[in-house]
């Protein structure tokens, strides 16, 4: 029977797909302190069938061990109710189920977390579904003629990756059906940003190397830096140095993530956040070339931050922009909020270092790109907020990894 909680005036509401070792205390404890509608099932089965039926704004699923069906399920909740947060609670997970919850899920916390471990979780989730959830970014966003749409070979890769049984052919058979994209991989592979030893020809050759998860972010990069804008004066400004200069973001993130001992999923997130981190000036700059031009060249008038000066113009910031995109295409949360936040990332609730953090550092310690605008592109490091997650001791090591980028 489900137990439930009298729903405040304003309240959330949460279904809770039950496991062996969830600690529904934990649970109705958050639930009454925060005035949450609670309903419980005990299977994926019944989860999908209650989602199909009602709207529940947050999700917590346990996960045994072994759930394979439980997170294979995680995929069809997405499609179903895509603004659901989504929290797993989950222990000793595979390193391949890990990682599939880590596309996945908004937070992924331990069987034995706490009501209050749960409650920030959910709490962050929500915060950053309402700020990209704004009325101004629709109203920009929806006035783009033209949307980037996901690259039908992004869905397919991911497909692959979230079945956990793709091995490095079925990863080349997949690029193969879009030689143009092919290319651009290998080219990419082959390219000083990677300093391999030797030329990669074949494919399958550079998944092993590289992995099908990075593979499939440099696929996705590749296809939304094609329409780099051009006239409208933009000779003094080149899109083509951000695209550039946004890998080397995503690489030094990737770096700075291994540093601190970031287990593989959050390097991998961190890396794909970088390489997007900047992608929002493509929306602005696409949607008003000329206004954006103009907003382009008041932040070097003014020497205040590109995002300001966004935010005082348009209303919105790149940041916004491109976190609020990334959304609706379902990447995952924690890419979503390093690419909102990765310029304050003091406006995250985490206090934990995560792919914003190396994204934040990343983007701070590069050289921004030139141009006669004199724009102020990149982020100014947020000394407070390494001190707050206890990390600042790392800058030295930091800025020695970011020498090797310049």
């Amino acid at each position: 029977m489900d137990a439930k909680v009298k729903p405040a005036m304003h309240d959330k509401s949460i279904l809770v797909c039950r496991s062996a070792a969830l600690r529904d205390d934990a649970i109705s404890t958050v639930a009454e302190l925060n005035s949450w509608f609670v309903n419980y099932v005990d299977s994926s089965e019944e989860l999908l069938e209650r989602i199909e039926q009602y709207h529940y704004d947050i999700l917590i699923i346990g996960i045994p061990a072994d759930a394979e069906q439980t997170v294979s399920a995680l995929a069809e909740i997405i499609r179903l109710r895509p603004d659901a947060v989504r929290i797993v609670v989950a222990s000793n997970l595979s390193p391949t189920l890990t990682a599939r919850v880590a596309e996945v899920a908004h937070s992924c916390l331990p069987f034995d977390c706490t009501d209050v471990q749960i409650s920030c979780a959910v709490e962050r989730a929500l915060k950053v579904i309402g700020l990209i959830q704004r009325p101004e970014i629709k109203r920009v966003i929806g006035g783009i003629k033209r949307l980037p749409s996901l690259p039908a070979i992004y869905e397919k890769l991911n497909q692959a990756l979230m079945s956990g049984h793709a091995n490095a052919n079925d990863i080349s058979e997949i690029l193969e059906q879009d030689p143009a994209m092919a290319a651009k991989v290998l080219q990419l592979v082959n390219s000083a940003f990677f300093g391999l030893e030797r030329q990669i020809y074949r494919l399958n050759e550079a998944v092993t190397i590289l992995g099908l998860r990075l593979i499939r972010d440099l696929a996705l990069s590749s296809h939304l830096f094609e329409a780099l804008p051009s006239g409208y004066g933009w000779d003094s400004f080149s899109f083509e140095q951000v695209h550039q200069r946004s890998l080397l973001v995503a690489r030094l993130a990737q770096d700075i993530s291994r540093s601190v001992g970031a287990d593989r999923n959050a390097q991998a997130q961190a890396f794909l956040a970088g390489l997007l981190s900047d992608f929002g000036m493509l929306l602005l700059a696409n949607h008003d070339p000329e206004g954006y031009r103009q907003v382009v060249g008041l932040s070097g008038e003014m020497q205040q931050p590109l995002y300001v000066v966004e935010k005082m113009n348009i209303g919105v910031s790149h940041a916004e922009a491109g976190a609020y995109l990334l959304g609706l295409w379902n990447l995952p949360p924690a890419v979503i909020e390093a690419v909102l936040f990765h310029h304050f990332p003091a406006s995250s609730a985490s206090d934990e270092f995560q792919p914003l953090t190396a994204v934040h550092v990343a983007d701070a310690l590069l050289a921004p790109v030139s141009s006669a605008y004199d724009a102020k592109i990149s982020s100014q490091l947020a000394l407070k907020y390494l001190e707050r997650l206890g990390v600042e001791h790392k800058l030295n090591d930091w800025q020695a990894l970011a020498a090797k980028y310049q």
